[in-house]
């Protein structure tokens, strides 16, 4: 086992150590649970010298005298380099070291712009989680951020971390690795992950992996690519008790292209998703109470859109709806319209529009459908257009709401002026004077 080395041990001088002491007493005086001091109120113990040994020893002494408990607590706010230098007080601040249960590292921050402050950085994580008296002990969360490209030279250690973590039942792992590296799915099987965040990784194929995670409620995907896009199906599936999806440049090297309506199951316990559109099939996540959907407007064929939106789920649950349109996408608010006939209970709506479109991306000619979905009519209260443009397409959905939305409270414009050729005030100005069928909206310009 690595040891790690530590400066000067004792850091703090003897009025600060009895103020800290007697803060921790007077605490153990009082009825639980006990006040523990945030970490910028807890002095740091080794860095300033003590004049004399004896004094010293009845700090130790003194911090000695507190319960497993409380020491753990205290260590918690350090730093982990940090909490680790404190071994050198005694044999059992080696076992607390070992037994906490929250390790996050970050390749930056412990200042890795090197190959040899690399391999540092590696024999660390190896000391800390590797070590035979951590291996007894519970891991509430394990978080791995490295962005340096040195991983390229061997990241079999990411994956033993990732196994040691699972052994030792992680509740909390979060990923984001530069360059990608291949996961293993091993993670995809363990029955204690509560939370799992994943970001520029590729994951193994999991066609003999029986994906089991029973208490899954919060799963972060950016871009993540499968080896199989019945993989992403098999994991989504194998998370019964999901309550939180995030998606982002998700991809697959194989596999048919997904649709609206291309899976059976529902996520039952779902309550808010964040995805980007031909991520993850819309009926998967038909059962949200919230919905973000990225990437709206995609410069496809129709024939691939229509595809898409073929066998579009009704949002039953659905009461907020964010929308965001991007980059090399076509503004067609006859895509919001549709979406919003799926949404009978929808209660807030919230449009962003790229602000750096060309003309040829907006829809000139749109018309005011001949239908008014149910939420409009009868349950929307609040509508938000960001990067509103001066154009008649969208001076035409916003009245459009303004004449149908009966219960419509706030109507919120964000304009911002562009060189589109096809704006003109008259679309901005008239929208002040314009009638609204319901006689509590407030309309603002920001």
């Amino acid at each position: 086992m690595i040891e790690l080395k530590a400066g000067n041990p004792i850091t703090q001088n003897s009025t600060s150590s009895l103020q800290f002491s007697n803060q921790f007493r007077s605490d153990l005086n009082r009825s639980p649970p006990y006040s523990i001091p945030m970490e910028d109120n807890i002095p740091n113990l080794l860095r300033q010298p003590t004049p004399t040994h004896s004094k010293r020893a009845s700090r130790v002494d003194s911090l000695n005298d507190f319960q497993d408990d409380i020491l753990s607590q205290i260590l918690s706010f350090l730093p982990i380099k940090d909490a680790f230098r404190t071994t050198i007080l005694s044999k059992r601040w080696v076992s607390l070291c070992h037994s906490r249960d929250v390790h996050h590292f970050n390749d930056i921050q412990s200042g890795v712009n090197e190959i040899e402050a690399w391999i540092h950085f590696c024999q660390m994580l190896d000391a800390i989680l590797l070590s035979p008296r951590a291996q007894q002990h519970t891991l509430k969360s394990f978080h791995l951020k490295c962005r340096y490209d040195f991983w390229q030279f061997d990241y079999s250690s990411i994956n033993q971390w990732v196994e040691t973590a699972i052994r030792r039942h992680v509740e909390d792992l979060s990923l984001f690795l530069l360059p990608r590296v291949t996961l293993t799915s091993a993670i995809f099987c363990c029955k204690t992950l509560v939370v799992l965040k994943l970001t520029n990784l590729l994951v193994a194929t999991l066609f003999d992996c029986s994906v089991h995670l029973p208490l899954l409620k919060t799963l972060h995907l950016s871009d993540v690519r499968f080896d199989d896009i019945e993989d992403l199906k098999k994991l989504i599936s194998g998370s019964p008790m999901l309550e939180d999806l995030k998606t982002a440049y998700v991809t697959s090297n194989i596999g048919v292209e997904v649709t609206a309506g291309g899976y059976s199951k529902t996520l039952s316990k779902l309550i808010k998703a964040n995805i980007r559109l031909f991520d993850v099939p819309l009926r998967a996540v038909s059962n949200v109470q919230f919905l973000t959907v990225t990437g709206m407007g995609k410069s496809l064929p129709n024939q691939e859109i229509n595809s898409y939106y073929q066998g579009c789920p009704v949002f039953e649950n659905l009461i907020e709806l964010r929308l965001f349109w991007f980059d090399n996408c076509i503004h067609d608010w006859y895509e919001v319209v549709q979406m919003l006939h799926n949404c009978p209970k929808l209660q807030s709506l919230s449009i962003s529009k790229w602000t750096g479109l060309s003309t040829t991306n907006e829809i000139e000619d749109w018309k005011y459908p001949y239908t008014v979905p149910e939420c409009v009519s009868s349950h929307l209260t609040t509508c938000k257009i960001l990067d509103y443009h001066a154009i008649e397409a969208d001076f035409r959905f916003v009245t459009y709401i303004l004449r149908n939305a009966r219960h419509l409270q706030v109507m919120e414009i964000h304009y911002r002026s562009t060189w589109n050729s096809m704006e003109s005030p008259q679309f901005l100005e008239d929208l002040f004077s314009y009638p609204r069928i319901s006689p509590a909206c407030n309309l603002s310009f920001i």
